[in-house]
This record gives structure tokens, C-alpha cells and sequence, in this order.
């Protein structure tokens, strides 16, 4: 079993730079979020702090999506190859399932993982507010209300969206319940 979190060194900057290895799979980011990242933390001189949480936290929104696709391939023996960050989307790349149920599976582990980090998030915001310091407020609405809002648009059934493969789960859930009682009642049945 490889170890869960591993940091390459020396980091080599290239077109798709490797960054970190999660439970064996090479994460890599694109050499344009490299330069977004600089750009605005070079420019927010009077806010750096704001600036580094803000960009970590969007940042961890694509790769907590992301890794919650691998969480799921992985689960169903499905080999994970990498996974890509890009300033607005990321991708993760996996060998072909076993069955069209295992990839809607697959499409909803993104969106299940960002729930889990999203909806504690929200709920925080909904009970106690604010806080005093904008770091925490940035983290806060990066990670929950902004979050939720990014996984509900990626669960539009279109395009290169996760929602056009997940929303086939509903198909297959109907269908292997159709089977199960095809089975069942076909063992019921007198003979």
C-alpha cells in the first residue's frame, strides 16, 4: 500500500508540473494556475495573507473534487493514473470501469467529496456567522456556499460535465432493482 502523501524533490517546473502524490497517484498542475498564483500573490502586497488563503482554498476546491473522483475509482479496483489541475478544472485520469454503474460512480465520488468539506462549511456560516478576521471568512465561503454552487454546476448533464455520465446512475439503479426482482421472484416461483 503506497504511503498517502508524498511530496516529489526537487520539484521540476514543466508544462504539467507534479506537486504531490496522493495514495499513489501523481497530482500535477498546469504551468498557467503556477502563473495565476504568482501573479495575484505578487500583486496583493497589502493582503497576502487574504490572498494565500483565498487561492489555497480554490485550489483545494478542484482538488478535493478531484480526489473524490480517485477515492471512488480506487475504491471500485479501478487504476487511477493522475490528476490535473488547470485554473478552472481539473481532471482525473482513470482507466475504463468495469461497468457504466462503477463510472456514474466514479462522476459522483467528485461531488460527494466536495459535500463533505462544503456542507460543515455552510453549516458553520448558517450558525454562528462571520468571523472577525477575512482569511476565515475566504476559506469559509471557498469551501462551502462556493463549493456547493461549483458542484451543482458540474452536475449539469452536458459537455465534458461530470453530470452527463452521473445522472446515468439513476438508469442503472432501476435497472439492477428490475433484475433483482426478476431473480427473486423467479426463486419463489413453484416449479
Amino acid at each position: 500500500m503506497p504511503r498517502n502523501l508524498e511530496f516529489p524533490l526537487p520539484i521540476k517546473i514543466d508544462k504539467l508540473t507534479r506537486i504531490v502524490r496522493i495514495r499513489g497517484v501523481d497530482v500535477y498542475v498546469h504551468w498557467t494556475l503556477i502563473v495565476i498564483w504568482a501573479v495575484l500573490l505578487f500583486n496583493a502586497i497589502s493582503k497576502p495573507i487574504l490572498c494565500l488563503v483565498a487561492l489555497s482554498c480554490y485550489t483545494g476546491v478542484i482538488l478535493i473534487h478531484e480526489c473524490g473522483h480517485m477515492i471512488a475509482a480506487q475504491r471500485l479496483h479501478t487504476a487511477v493514473y493522475s490528476i490535473e489541475l488547470y485554473p478552472v478544472f481539473g481532471i482525473c485520469r482513470f482507466a475504463a470501469p468495469w461497468s457504466r454503474f462503477d463510472h456514474c460512480v466514479i462522476a459522483w465520488g467528485g461531488v460527494l467529496a466536495q459535500a463533505m468539506v462544503a456542507i460543515p462549511a455552510v453549516a458553520w456560516l448558517a450558525i454562528f456567522g462571520y468571523s472577525a478576521l477575512q482569511p476565515i471568512n475566504a476559506a469559509i465561503v471557498l469551501l462551502g456556499p462556493f463549493s456547493l454552487f461549483i458542484a451543482a454546476m458540474n452536475l449539469m448533464p452536458t459537455g465534458n460535465l461530470d453530470g452527463k455520465v452521473a445522472w446515468g446512475l439513476l438508469p442503472e439503479l432501476i435497472h439492477r432493482s428490475r433484475l433483482q426482482q426478476r431473480e427473486t421472484t423467479r426463486y419463489k416461483s413453484p416449479r
